[in-house]
């Protein structure tokens, strides 16, 4: 499906073209993000839906208000959101969505938290954006149309990932808890800490991908099937010119295990291998 000019978009409004779809994706993340902050002191009821996986009272809010914005002007689009789930379209167009992602960041009112949102059309993720309200910016990628940083004043910024082309010159963003069960890959990326420069451990998959993106880190590792946390990261760093696969080096899938996104092809090699155990 071709992403610029002035092809219509199937499901929306008759006239709407590409750049008008990833505009409406940034502004939902940002209004989004704007909730976040009406309640960052406050995030509401906090429960346990799994061991140590939080949710808030913001998180389901958060939700309601993205999925009644898509479903007033999307009406025949699915929709794959964190909290209440739903389906991938197997000839529409889908919408990937993490409200609040850095749940237990945002909680504690630590600023590492984001929304996240993502629209896609079978394997083709076309638009994405990640709103850090706290850090003041919205981090966001179009296929073929590039990667960008968005201001709080409206200013945009290109990204481009990072010059590291080897694990010992990287910094590695990861969140991996070892508390439960015996995963041979997290295991092994224990093995990426020790040979990377320094390790980052961030709270958020939609801040880590984005700060790869932008050169501010060279690998990002997740562990987890949340494709709402990864298809920004997927197309984010891929706009931006890195290699993002599933954890044995395959094509990323939204029923992928996990995720792996780096600079460049050599360092995504030496990553794969090393999760894999050679």
């Amino acid at each position: 499906m071709s992403t610029s000019g002035s092809v219509p978009i199937p499901g929306g409004p008759a006239d709407e073209s590409p750049e008008k779809l990833g505009l409406f994706v940034r502004e939902l993340a940002r209004a989004a993000g704007e909730l976040h902050l009406t309640r960052l002191e406050d995030p509401g009821e906090i429960r346990e839906k799994g061991p140590k996986d939080l949710v808030t009272e913001v998180d389901l809010l958060s939700e309601d208000l993205l999925i009644s914005r898509i479903q007033e002007r999307y009406p025949n689009d699915s929709i794959l959101s964190e909290e209440k789930g739903g389906e991938i379209s197997s000839s529409g167009r889908t919408w990937f969505l993490d409200p609040v992602d850095g749940t237990a960041n945002f909680a504690r009112a630590n600023p590492l938290f984001c929304a996240c949102v993502a629209v896609a059309e079978g394997q083709k993720i076309l638009h994405a954006a990640v709103a850090a309200p706290r850090l003041g910016d919205i981090y966001h990628a179009s296929l073929g149309m590039g990667a960008f940083r968005e201001t709080a004043t409206g200013e945009s910024y290109p990204l481009r990932v990072g010059s590291a082309e080897t694990l010992e010159d990287s910094f590695v963003g990861a969140d991996v808890s070892y508390k439960h069960g015996n995963n041979p890959a997290k295991n092994n990326i224990l093995e990426v800490f020790k040979r990377c420069w320094q390790v980052r451990s961030i709270g958020s998959a939609g801040i880590r991908g984005a700060w790869l993106a932008a050169g501010y880190i060279d690998v990002s590792i997740g562990t987890r099937n949340t494709a709402w946390d990864y298809a920004p990261t997927a197309l984010m760093v891929s706009e931006a010119g890195g290699r993002v696969t599933n954890l044995t080096g395959g094509p990323w899938t939204y029923d992928a295990d996990g995720l792996i996104a780096t600079n460049n092809d050599r360092l995504q090699e030496e990553v794969i291998k090393i999760v894999a155990g050679e």
